[in-house]
């Protein structure tokens, strides 16, 4: 009995391995977002790599909180781009 049992499980392992030799390729998967939620922002990404556009996007932000000349935030937003 031990030896029926040592051929089927031989025969299933080389069916699998056929199964899997002839099995089309899968396409490569997409590699899953760096955030938490699942949103892949592309400016989100910029942030962690850049630090200079961190810095000038909190400067903006303090500046247009504290009710800054336009013309400096417009140039801030300038530099950004």
């Amino acid at each position: 009995m031990n030896e029926a049992f040592n051929n089927q499980k031989q025969r299933a392992i080389d069916e699998l391995l056929k199964m899997q030799k002839n099995a089309p390729p899968t396409p490569p998967q997409k590699p899953q977002s760096a955030s938490p939620l699942g949103l892949d922002i592309p400016i989100l990404n910029r942030l962690k790599s850049d630090g200079d556009l961190t810095l000038i996007l909190g400067l903006l932000l303090l500046l247009l909180n504290e009710k800054a000349d336009k013309r400096l935030l417009f140039a801030l937003l300038y530099i950004l781009l």
